[in-house]
């Protein structure tokens, strides 16, 4: 008989450990169940690009003839459209006689032609190649930075024209129209002043802004006339360029 109690005794035990162990598995599997849960309630992490990566900054005013390409978040190049929006790091080409025109949100408009190739940057037009006129509308207006192979030209409610020879050796001409051009070599590095009528070659590697400031010169009148006659960017689109009284004005005043 003590037997028999000894045996129901253990059996009752072991039978009480099995349901303690359950009952922990049970609420081990419920937490992990509800962590699960919740973890797939959170939101979302946004994407690795930031907003002002993905905002459009820049729209497409105006093209004059074909081709005209841009290549949108670096993608494959694409024809381009009037009212296409651009963002920072968007290219924009031109090629043969095509021309274009774009404004910025910070009042910068420019005009490309000539196997042009322009690509945004925050604060910054960086061409790589062509012909370009850049000027900035509105009182409020943001500066911008022309950034070329040869250095930096920065403008400041100014008329600047660049041109960037298909011989990457040639010097990169800045000419300003109307206003003052600021040049510099490098980023945060010593300037040229070029005020309206005035124009500076710098050749690629160039490293002397002593040198360069010598070499400023102002574009005498019979030629500014011929320039401001026949230079598409300037009358090749359907409407005029609205800084044309002021450069008139200094045609004017060269000799």
């Amino acid at each position: 008989m003590q037997q028999v109690l000894s045996r129901i005794s253990l059996g009752l035990r072991d039978r009480s450990l099995t349901l303690a162990f359950c009952g922990k598995s049970l609420a081990i599997a419920l937490a992990v169940a509800g962590g699960v849960a919740i973890a797939g309630c959170e939101p979302a992490e946004p994407p690795g690009a930031t907003a002002q990566e993905q905002a459009a900054i820049a729209t497409i005013q105006d093209i004059v003839a074909s081709p005209v390409s841009v290549s949108l978040a670096q993608t494959e190049p694409e024809p381009a459209q009037v009212n296409q929006t651009m963002a920072y790091g968007d290219q924009i080409r031109t090629a043969d006689q095509a021309l274009a025109e774009v404004g910025l949100v910070t009042g910068a408009v420019f005009r490309i032609g000539g196997d042009a190739a322009l690509t945004l940057r925050p604060s910054q037009l960086q061409l790589d190649a062509g012909q370009m006129i850049t000027w900035v509308e509105g009182t409020g207006s943001e500066p911008v930075d022309i950034v070329t192979p040869a250095g930096i030209a920065g403008i400041r409610g100014t008329t600047v024209f660049v041109n960037i020879a298909d011989d990457p050796s040639a010097p990169v001409e800045i000419f300003s129209w109307e206003g003052e051009v600021a040049f510099r070599l490098t980023e945060g590095g010593e300037e040229v002043i070029l005020t309206s009528g005035e124009q500076l070659f710098v050749s690629p590697g160039e490293q002397s802004i002593e040198a360069l400031r010598q070499q400023v010169q102002p574009l005498d009148r019979a030629t500014a006339e011929q320039r401001l006659q026949n230079n598409p960017l300037i009358n090749g689109f359907s409407q005029p360029i609205p800084t044309r009284d002021a450069i008139e004005a200094t045609v004017d005043e060269l000799q």
